[in-house]
């Protein structure tokens, strides 16, 4: 079990609400996937997706997560068709088919390696 201390994505526009809004939230449960800009926590009712750039401390250890530059990049598929893999503050997309569906690709891979 891991505890997660996050900001608030709310935190910045907390004058427009009118209830009170915490600057972080805490997440309890189990790392399921730890990838380039995520970690997706299993609290049992939910997998959250949290940003590691806005992830404050693990474990009330203090982290810190740059966030890389920005990429783009044309690969190409197994079956010759081209797609556009993008890091756009930390997050990676593609446009083919699969990361549609899964919102996870092997093209992703190719935008780790770029600078």
């Amino acid at each position: 079990m891991s505890t997660i201390k996050y900001v608030n994505p709310l935190w910045d526009r907390r004058e427009r609400y009118g209830f009170p809004i915490s600057k972080y939230q805490i997440y309890t449960g189990t790392i399921v996937k730890d990838d380039f800009a995520e970690i997706y926590l299993d609290s049992g009712s939910f997998v959250h997706r949290l940003r590691k750039s806005d992830i404050v401390c693990i474990d009330d250890q203090d982290v810190e997560y740059k966030i890389p530059g920005n990429v783009k990049k044309i690969v190409e598929g197994s079956k010759g068709n081209q797609y556009t893999v993008e890091r756009i503050n930390g997050m990676i997309s593609c446009s083919c088919p699969g990361y549609k569906f899964r919102k996870d690709c092997k093209h992703m891979k190719e935008i780790d390696d770029a600078a």
